[in-house]
């Protein structure tokens, strides 16, 4: 338990709940954030987001980071994560690539198209080897586009400057998302439920029978054998250990 309490207090410091105020810190050798974040550290910087724009700070003097590049994007940036030595950002319009080899100076090395059927969603998104998986969440009253669908959409990373779709599936009100091993968990708020998919083909998945019943579940982290779901209701946990079978095992209510 001592464990939970431990990953609980990350959620807790990350604050998690809507897609566009969330903000996180995922540092190198402490804790682990959520899928929404809105600032990460990474050798020695903190990238930080702006609605257009990712701002870096130097962290040489903790008590007084230093703002030293501004990177300019298209307006909406959502969510950001590193995944081995790359910054991928969400945002309302387009899954952005950055080449982070000099820290101090982040460069765009790609910027997705999205169909207009998708545009003005929430986009948070996780990497796993050459794929990325995002999750598209159209709101009507929130993000405006009455026309629009929400989905998960997979990305082939081969060539990081040319990402390249190869998966779309509908949903409901999808949000965070995680995974373990071959299957993905993804919070959909509008299904009250985690849906569970198989990606051990990432250009094929396959949603599993098995879903994770929940009252507007947000986000999620996944801890080795652990998950934590951020709900409306609280924080539930669930033991990952015997895959794709997933057991609750304890809950803190808000």
């Amino acid at each position: 338990m001592k464990n939970f309490i431990l990953l609980l207090a990350a959620f807790l410091f990350i604050g998690l709940s809507s897609c566009s105020k969330e903000s996180g810190l995922e540092l190198d050798t402490t804790g682990k954030s959520g899928s929404i974040t809105r600032f990460v550290a990474y050798q020695g910087f903190m990238y930080a987001l702006n609605l257009n724009e990712v701002q870096t700070y130097s962290l040489a003097n903790p008590d007084k980071p230093q703002l030293v590049h501004r990177l300019a994007t298209d307006y909406g940036l959502e969510t950001i994560i590193v995944y081995e030595g790359t910054v991928y950002l969400g945002s309302t319009t387009a899954l952005y690539v950055l080449d982070i080899s000099t820290p101090a100076t982040p460069k765009i090395l790609a910027q997705t198209e999205r169909p207009d059927i998708f545009q003005g969603g929430c986009d948070p998104v996780v990497v796993k080897g050459n794929y990325a998986y995002s999750t598209i969440k159209i709101v009507q009253n929130r993000c405006g586009n009455i026309g629009a669908e929400s989905a998960l959409l997979v990305y082939d990373l081969s060539d990081k400057s040319n990402p390249k779709q190869v998966g779309m599936y509908f949903l409901s009100e999808p949000n965070g998302l995680g995974y373990k091993d071959n299957v993905l968990f993804v919070c959909d708020e509008g299904a009250d439920q985690v849906i569970l998919f198989d990606i051990s083909n990432p250009e094929n998945l396959t949603q599993l029978n098995q879903a994770l019943p929940l009252q507007d579940p947000v986000d999620l982290i996944v801890d080795g054998s652990r998950m934590i779901v951020s709900a409306r209701t609280g924080f539930v946990f669930y033991d990952l250990s015997a895959l794709p079978d997933v057991r609750k095992i304890g809950e803190i209510s808000k």
